[in-house]
């Protein structure tokens, strides 16, 4: 009777052990998602910031963290945030210029965000909220939404969205369409344009164009157009900036 109990009691620990491996098992595969990069932002052909980030995708959200530098290898801005990994939806963004004192966050609710900024050290943190109102995107996580999104834009199809701005602060709508492919690099591209979608935004913001390599897993080689970091006084760069990948 005894050796009964004992075995018995055996099997509900060999499956508990079971149990605990599997959910180990799962657990360490939604955190495998992770994809270290490099950065050169150039403006007319010179190199003027380096940049280092990390995407990690873990379970429901992504994560993603920006480092800028200058050309003396010294830390200029970093840009972090944390976002919905199905529905892109911002849980937490956080940017801030070391050299400008400008700084820009926005939190999550549950049916806003709240915007908070200061363009410099000298200006004081300003709010102010948006409702969550259709799909709203940020420009940090935009090659991530565009590769997710590639078998739609390559089949013809555009995709409508607001940018949320936390600087001026408000929401602009634009558009993405796969407007053919390039090479970049020796590297086979789709090119992916980006524009405005009324008329009158599109006189004052310009087009920017995403470089996806057509292989898999279409990591954003290239960018063109604005750039995170501004210059020493504060005022908008445009750009080009090429990637690497510590495993490509």
């Amino acid at each position: 009777m005894r050796l009964t109990v004992v075995c018995h009691k055996n099997k509900k620990m060999r499956a508990l052990l079971c149990l605990i491996c599997l959910a180990a098992a799962v657990k360490l595969n939604m955190a495998q998602v992770q994809e270290e990069y490099k950065a050169e932002n150039k403006i007319n052909n010179e190199i003027y910031f380096h940049c280092r980030g990390i995407f990690i995708e873990e379970g429901d959200n992504a994560y993603m963290t920006s480092n800028f530098f200058d050309k003396a290898g010294n830390s200029i801005l970093k840009e972090e945030i944390e976002y919905k990994a199905g529905s892109f939806e911002i849980v937490k963004y956080e940017l801030e210029d070391y050299r400008t004192g400008r700084k820009e966050m926005i939190t999550g609710g549950n049916s806003e965000y709240i915007l908070r900024y200061k363009r410099n050290s000298n200006s004081s943190i300003k709010e102010k909220s948006i409702e969550k109102d259709g799909l709203i995107l940020h420009g940090s996580f935009l090659p991530i939404f565009i590769i997710k999104k590639l078998d739609v834009l390559n089949n013809g199809r555009e995709i409508s969205f607001r940018l949320i701005v936390p600087l001026r602060p408000t929401t602009t709508r634009f558009r993405l369409k796969q407007i053919g492919t390039v090479k970049v690099d020796n590297k086979e591209c789709y090119e992916i344009k980006m524009e405005a979608s009324s008329w009158i935004a599109g006189k004052l913001v310009a087009p920017l164009f995403f470089y996806i390599h057509t292989e898999k897993p279409n990591r954003l080689i290239m960018f063109k157009g604005r750039l995170s970091p501004t210059d020493e006084e504060g005022n908008s760069l445009n750009g080009v900036i090429t990637f690497s990948y510590s495993d490509f």
